[in-house]
C-alpha cells in the first residue's frame, strides 16, 4: 500500500486524501496561530485557506467542517470579515498538532 507523509508528519494511505488536507489546514492555521505578525490570534479568510494549500473550496470547506466536528473541536468558525468566512486552529487543535508522533520542530 502507498503511504503519503502529511504536512504533519503522518503517513497515511495514498487514498485518504481528507485527512491529508486537514493536515495541511491544521499546520497552516497552526503557524498563522504562532506568527509574531499575528500577536491577537487573528482568523484567517477562507480564501486565504484555499490558495496556501491549492485546493477547491468546496474540499477546502469539507476538511473545514470535519476539524470543526472533532470532539474537542481542532478548528473554529469566527466571524465574517469583508463579507468571507473566517477560521482559526483551537487550543485543542494545537495540543493536536504539538502532539504530533514525529513533532514539528521546524514549525516551533
Amino acid at each position: 500500500m502507498e503511504m503519503y507523509e502529511t504536512a504533519l508528519g503522518r503517513l497515511v494511505p495514498i487514498h485518504e486524501v481528507q485527512t491529508v488536507l486537514e493536515d495541511a489546514i491544521l499546520r497552516l492555521l497552526f503557524e498563522y496561530r504562532l506568527n509574531p505578525q499575528n500577536p491577537n490570534n487573528v482568523p484567517m479568510k477562507l480564501s486565504d485557506i484555499v490558495h496556501a494549500v491549492s485546493s477547491e473550496q468546496a474540499h477546502v470547506m469539507a476538511a473545514l467542517d470535519a476539524l470543526k466536528e472533532q470532539q474537542p473541536p481542532l478548528v473554529e468558525e469566527r466571524d465574517l470579515f469583508q463579507q468571507e468566512r473566517t477560521f482559526r486552529i483551537t487550543g485543542s487543535g494545537v495540543r493536536f498538532v504539538r502532539n504530533m508522533p514525529q513533532g514539528l520542530a521546524s514549525v516551533v
